[in-house]
């Protein structure tokens, strides 16, 4: 656990060096990406606290999303370049969309390994795929259009995520909000 939370507060500060002076879209890029490792760093944290055990696979995954995390502060610094360029917001978008895939992959090794504290019932289970499957398919609209329109997206992925994770938490089964 300390070392997640070491690599994920030495993303946060690093974030900090793609700052260059006072401009606008530095300050942004730099709190969109703030925002959006937080976020990672608190459903990470509720994920790891779960299982009974840890098995290699588990511990893969888990190295897997920390060396995406420790990548966050590049891309954040292409889009504090030139946010308006599709090769600046397509790295950092499709960072995020990996580290999705990559917690929602634990998630599903966790429950068929059975590697719970307690239980996952199949309902709660299900809920928790919609939510998770709900990031990711804002991540891949994000992606699409970042293509063509890579401010749009950025704009998309802040409102959407926000929308996505209020209506998946406001619907879900109460017993969720213990989970994750």
């Amino acid at each position: 656990m300390n070392l997640c939370d070491a690599v994920f507060a030495i993303s946060l500060t690093l974030l900090v060096l793609t700052l260059d002076g006072l401009e606008v879209s530095g300050l942004v890029s730099f709190a969109l990406a703030f925002f959006l490792v937080g976020n990672v760093w608190w459903h990470h944290l509720r994920i790891v606290a779960q299982p009974a055990w840890f098995e290699p696979g588990l511990l893969a995954l888990t190295l897997a999303l920390l060396a995406g995390v420790a990548l966050v502060p590049l891309p954040t610094s292409l889009i504090g370049e030139d946010p308006g360029a599709s090769s600046a917001v397509l790295p950092f978008i499709g960072l995020f969309a990996l580290l999705s895939v990559v917690s929602f992959v634990f998630i599903l090794r966790a429950q068929r390994l059975g590697a719970w504290r307690q239980p996952l019932a199949p309902r709660l289970f299900r809920w928790i795929l919609v939510d998770w499957g709900t990031n990711l398919a804002i991540l891949l609209a994000c992606l699409v259009v970042a293509l063509r329109w890579p401010l749009a997206a950025l704009i998309l992925l802040v409102v959407a995520s926000a929308v996505g994770t209020g209506v998946v938490g406001v619907l879900g089964p109460r017993e969720r909000r213990a989970w994750f």
